[in-house]
């Protein structure tokens, strides 16, 4: 049989928390929860949005990189080509100097092949109706048939524009600027500037 003294000692001994500590716990964790709840739609719309401009981005230096394989070859020949190497110019309506045409020996006959044939070495690209359009067998920004480089439901352009330098070697350089945004979300939106040394 327990003594009173050892009843005592058994409640001395017993640990927990008493009731204002249990709801002042659960207070704080009901704050920590609340603002978790409101930062974490935040966050997710902000790893979206950068998701988004991640991709464009991409997108943007992938055509770049298509473009720049034709530049480079801008005024290449076998021999003596008669013609202008770099038309830089716009469509009708068009900002200035939205547009470029760049002929060059593809298959090394020496002579760029004229326009109108299925085999021309002129190509074109061109900004049109905040699209990025391009054409063989062109030697003006003007007219139809051109093609649409990329989705026109997902991305248009606000900028596409081309001039020529002298760098400092003295040889001739192609300045591109590029920028675009999504269609849907027009909040996102990313800008290229590359330089090419043309022939």
């Amino acid at each position: 049989m327990l003594k009173a003294r050892d009843l005592t000692s058994c409640r001395v001994n017993q640990k927990g928390f008493t009731l204002p500590e249990a709801m002042l716990a659960m207070g704080i964790g009901s704050v920590l929860i609340l603002g978790a709840m409101q930062f974490f739609p935040m966050l997710r719309q902000r790893t979206q949005q950068l998701s988004q401009h991640y991709q464009l981005d991409q997108l943007l230096r992938q055509t770049a990189l298509t473009l720049q394989k034709d530049f480079r070859r801008a005024g290449f020949c076998v021999g003596k080509c008669n013609g202008r190497a770099i038309v830089i110019t716009q469509a009708s309506g068009e900002a200035k100097n939205s547009c470029i045409i760049v002929a060059y020996d593809l298959n090394r006959n020496g002579r760029w092949e004229p326009a109108g044939q299925s085999e021309s070495e002129y190509f074109g690209y061109r900004l049109r109706n905040r699209m990025l359009e391009s054409q063989r067998g062109v030697t003006q920004c003007n007219g139809s048939g051109w093609e649409r480089m990329l989705d026109p439901t997902e991305v248009e352009f606000s900028q596409f524009q081309l001039s020529t330098v002298i760098g400092d070697s003295g040889g001739k350089l192609l300045v591109l600027e590029m920028r675009a945004n999504w269609k849907k979300n027009t909040s996102v939106g990313s800008r290229l500037n590359t330089v090419v040394k043309v022939q």
